[in-house]
């Protein structure tokens, strides 16, 4: 098998990125019109159209000068710099692989974005300038997000280049699933979706009228600039992936040599990671709404909100069964930080349906860690009994049933609030901070019984769920607040006791169940008015 040089290695990261990122932009497209029920786009249709722009002529605004002219050309170049900064085939250092940390890399892709947004400027169309100042403005609340997740890498590995902290993870598996750098990633996937002008965002599928913010400022480009402009946008969504996937959540399957046979083999690697997270995407896209336009800071804020979360986590999480990794301690992590975000975008939304299915997703959460505590040997047979069971009432028949019994009564469907959306996050992210600096002196048990950091991390959804009870005073709101806290209290549950008797877990589910059912009763026999359904109008109707 012929050994390729570092330099030709580096030049086929280039060639790799730039060829596959408009076959992973059709791949979305088609994607997302299949499960939208529409024929959609070929998945090939991105290079037909960059083909057929190439041979458009270029038609200047009036007012346009030479960097209206330049700006396509300066974008592009400066994505098909960062391919040679960061690991995209290879775990060996390249020439220039050393030559910028995450930060250098930011800069460069912030440098292709500003381009852009001057040439919308020099344009003087209306339209251009509205897009651009929007980017700009939401933008601003994307970097603080870089800045701290970039903190939390440096905090791991003692360095913030994206080579070495890949090698870092790879080294130290377990780093993978600590809480601090679960949090890391989901901030940093927030980040994602809002550089990609991906939904909740915008809307790639849209009107300009609806959108108005990454294609309007294109909106002036024609012929070669117009091709390139949205060539470099599928590279940047790429890029984006890459490093999401390669860097931060497996970075394994990359070249460990110049042999051509790995190379290529970490070519179709790359290309699986990043329609994994297309996939995902499409998911996202095709499950909720664009947020309204002044609703979208929440979006970057609550990304940031994360990221800063992280860091306080990594202080101060605690130290006992952190350097022995097993299935079923990463299982316990990751169930426990997928229930708390479950929560806290719980906390976030108005919408009582949306709550709904994140109750029910958390609740999927929790039978995967009933069914994994079995698996690993942990616990008993019977914890596969249960994880059927809460599928069944928890996943299943409690969301639908709440659901049917909302509908019947005709409640609204937003739900009030006693504080604003940012305010409920900020203090949701200062409890779960809080839960951790208090369990950080908790040694109960031995190693093997407190997997990595899941305690404190269910004790900071246990927090956030009365927090949800509290600032809402809405009966639904709070019936689901009770349910979450009941998802908390069963992972910690799983943490501590993970052969807790059956019969136990099974009272508890009873327990809930009878809260349900209490809630049901109650509700539909006091809701003689649309609005007892809130909680003041019930204290009033008791006299």
């Amino acid at each position: 098998m012929p050994i390729l040089p570092d330099w030709a290695v580096q030049v086929l990261q280039v060639v790799t990125i730039l060829a596959f990122a408009p076959l992973v932009s059709g791949v979305i497209a088609w994607a997302e019109a299949k499960i939208q029920q529409r024929r959609g786009p070929r998945v090939l249709q991105p290079y037909y159209d960059i083909f057929k722009l190439l041979r458009k002529e270029t038609v200047l605004p009036a007012p346009a000068g030479p960097l209206f002219r330049a700006a396509p050309y300066v974008s592009f170049a400066a994505y098909a710099t960062v391919p040679l900064l960061i690991p995209a085939l290879s775990t060996f250092p390249l020439p220039l692989g050393y030559m910028a940390d995450f930060f250098g890399v930011g800069l460069i892709l912030a440098l292709a974005s500003f381009a852009v947004s001057l040439a919308a400027v020099d344009s003087a169309s209306p339209y251009a300038q509205l897009g651009s100042s929007r980017l700009r403005s939401f933008g601003a609340f994307n970097e603080p997000t870089v800045i701290f997740v970039t903190f939390v890498l440096a905090l791991t590995t003692h360095t913030d280049l994206p080579y070495a902290f890949g090698a870092s993870l790879r080294s130290a598996t377990v780093a993978v699933v600590r809480p601090s750098h679960l949090l890391m990633i989901a901030a940093f996937f927030m980040l994602v979706l809002a550089e990609t002008g991906r939904v909740p965002v915008a809307n790639h599928g849209s009107t300009l009228e609806f959108g108005q913010i990454e294609e309007a400022r294109v909106a002036e480009h024609s012929g070669p600039g117009l091709a390139f402009l949205r060539w470099g946008s599928a590279v940047k969504q790429l890029l984006l992936f890459t490093i999401f996937m390669n860097v931060l959540v497996v970075p394994w399957g990359l070249a460990g040599s110049g042999g051509l046979g790995a190379v290529a083999v970490a070519i179709g690697l790359l290309l699986a990671k990043a329609l994994v997270v297309g996939a995902l995407v499409v998911v996202i896209e095709s499950s909720f709404a664009k947020l309204r336009l002044y609703k979208i800071p929440e979006f970057t804020v609550a990304s940031f909100l994360f990221s800063v979360l992280a860091v306080v986590i990594f202080l101060f999480e605690p130290a006992f069964g952190d350097l022995h990794l097993s299935v079923f301690g990463a299982a316990a992590t990751i169930t426990a930080v997928g229930v708390l975000l479950a929560e806290l975008a719980m906390l976030r939304s108005t919408d009582v349906w949306e709550q709904l299915r994140l109750y029910a997703f958390g609740s999927l959460l929790v039978a995967a860690l009933a069914f994994a505590t079995a698996a690993t040997g942990r616990g008993g047979g019977e914890l596969y009994a249960l994880g059927a069971v809460t599928i069944a009432l928890k996943a299943m028949l409690f969301p639908l049933g709440i659901a049917f019994v909302l509908r019947r009564l005709g409640a609204q469907s937003r739900v009030p609030s006693s504080i604003g959306v940012p305010s409920a996050i900020l203090i949701g992210v200062a409890l779960c901070a809080f839960a951790f600096i208090a369990l950080r002196p908790v040694h109960i048990g031995a190693e093997a019984v407190l997997p990595l950091s899941a305690l404190p991390v269910a004790l900071g959804g246990v927090l956030v769920a009365l927090l949800l009870m509290v600032v809402r005073p809405y009966a639904p709101s709070q019936l689901l607040g009770f349910l979450v806290l009941e998802n908390a209290v069963s992972v910690a549950t799983l943490v501590i006791a993970p052969g807790l008797p059956i019969i136990l877990a099974l009272l508890l589910l009873f327990d809930v169940l009878i809260g349900v059912l209490v809630f049901v009763v109650l509700v539909q026999y006091l809701a003689v008015e649309r609005t007892a359904v809130r909680t003041d109008v019930l204290n009033r109707l008791t006299g």
